[in-house]
């Protein structure tokens, strides 16, 4: 029953880790790369390269039906992790800001007519 229990934390913790990874590598293709060194946060060229390896780890230390079996309960995968964790919680609110460098929603930068 423990045992159970055991393999059933160590797939939730796997699957939220690979989930937390991918979305972590989007967020970071879909940010400017001009947000990050404003915010002081690296590059984003290394930002992809540090969550995708994240993720490509991530996925093949998934449990078995979708990867090797291992889960993250291991070095490799706690430093994929780790990487992860520190995006959502350290790049991305710092780079959150800094957005929308392109101009307003919608494109256009013209004079804006109406409103209040």
């Amino acid at each position: 029953m423990f045992a159970l229990f055991q393999t059933a934390l160590v797939a939730i913790l796997s699957y939220a880790a690979l989930v937390a990874a991918v979305w972590a590598l989007i967020d970071a293709a879909r940010t400017p790369g001009q947000a990050f060194v404003t915010a002081g946060k690296q590059s984003k060229t290394l930002w992809l390269v540090l969550t995708g390896i994240a993720s490509a780890m991530l996925i093949a230390f998934a449990p078995y039906p979708f990867g090797t079996g291992v889960g993250v309960l291991n070095f490799l995968g706690i430093a994929a992790a780790a990487a992860a964790i520190v995006y959502h919680v350290n790049v991305k609110p710092a780079v959150a800001p800094y957005r929308n460098i392109r101009g307003p929603k919608g494109g256009n930068s013209g004079p804006s007519r109406g409103g209040w």
